[in-house]
């Protein structure tokens, strides 16, 4: 197996376990939370925005995703661990 075929390989297993529809709600939840460090309350936009988009699905498509919603939470807990260890929560 040649280098290419593999990561061909693992690119393909990545995408099956970390959807593309995933990966966005963890974006989501990244980018908002680091928006806190410009508006305080932006920290918790982070979650609540992706717990309310699910809600609109849940209304919508009749469908509830409890993978968006905590892959968005995982998005905003990794933002808040990193602006703690840079030292940027305004708390």
């Amino acid at each position: 197996m040649s280098l290419l075929e593999r990561y061909q390989q693992w690119g393909e297993l990545v995408m099956r376990v970390f959807r593309f529809d995933l990966q966005t709600h963890f974006f989501w939840g990244f980018s908002l939370t680091l928006l806190g460090v410009h508006w305080p309350p932006l920290y918790c936009s982070g979650i609540l925005v992706n717990v309310l988009k699910e809600a609109l699905d849940l209304w919508s498509k009749k469908l509830w995703s409890w993978d968006d919603v905590l892959l968005g939470i995982a998005g905003s807990l990794a933002a808040f661990g990193y602006l703690y260890s840079v030292g940027l929560l305004a708390w």
